[in-house]
């Protein structure tokens, strides 16, 4: 479904990350956590492809998109200001995260963060008891997108925080993240294991991510980060290889799959 929606509130809440609110009812309507749009940064011909934005959350008519300025699009995207500005946008698409699972623990790494946001608030709409957090970055600054708010926000939510950071830390950080999911899932009883991890971030953490869950056995979803042109399955510049041959689109058959779909050794980071 393509839109053009309104633009409330483009805001800038860590270093080089914003929150952009924008009005688009139709697509908020059927937005699924770990669905993305499609979204032109501008209205001239440069750039010239829309780039893929995670849905960050949903409030009422509006779509949150939660990002960071890393190249072209983006910077020219943190520009743009609320009033009679309108973007270009389509969705919501791709493959959103299975929520019929007991006991989830949720993964975001870095920018992963953006959809794990609108994961947890749907989980705990459905009235879901604390659900087990991990999030990991480079440095203790990055994590939350650097954001206080949203690190305020998200701690004052019902979850069990477990944070890595491989650079600076402090009493409950753990490190990389690999070394933090495994407390997070060693927090459930015998009688009531986990029964999911659903993740998002940068190939190598969701690489490690699957093979620790794999050792214990723990089913795993991973939404996966692909470069994109279309969004529609039609450029395939977005395929991810695929266990037993051949490849998968991120945005058809992802960005939401089973990790053990993925041939994680022919991923390149």
């Amino acid at each position: 479904m393509s839109d053009w929606a309104a633009i409330k509130e483009n805001k800038q809440v860590g270093e080089g990350v914003y929150r952009l609110r924008l009005t688009a009812p139709a697509i908020a309507a059927q937005a699924q956590p770990g669905q993305f749009i499609m979204l032109r940064v501008s209205h001239g011909l440069d750039p010239l492809l829309a780039r893929p934005f995670s849905i960050h959350g949903v409030d009422g008519d509006d779509l949150l998109i939660l990002y960071k300025v890393v190249g072209k699009g983006t910077r020219l995207l943190s520009m743009v200001r609320p009033g009679n500005k309108t973007l270009s946008l389509w969705g919501p698409l791709g493959r959103g995260f299975n929520l019929d699972v007991k006991r989830p623990v949720l993964v975001a790494g870095g920018m992963g963060i953006a959809p794990i946001v609108f994961l947890a608030d749907t989980l705990l709409n459905q009235g879901r008891k604390k659900l087990a957090f991990v999030h990991g970055a480079v440095t203790g600054k990055a994590l939350f997108g650097g954001s206080e708010e949203l690190r305020t926000t998200l701690l004052g939510r019902d979850l069990e925080p477990y944070l890595a950071s491989e650079v600076e830390g402090e009493e409950r950080y753990y490190g990389l993240i690999g070394v933090a999911l495994e407390p997070a899932l060693s927090s459930f009883p015998d009688s009531s294991p986990c029964g999911g991890v659903l993740a998002c971030g940068p190939l190598p953490m969701l690489k490690a991510v699957a093979q620790i869950c794999a050792r214990h056995k723990v089913p795993c979803q991973v939404s996966l980060e692909a470069p994109m042109a279309c969004g529609l399955g039609a450029c395939l510049g977005c395929v991810i290889p695929a266990a037993g041959g051949g490849y998968v689109r991120a945005c058809q058959e992802g960005p939401v799959m089973d990790a053990a779909l993925v041939d994680w050794e022919r991923t390149k980071p």
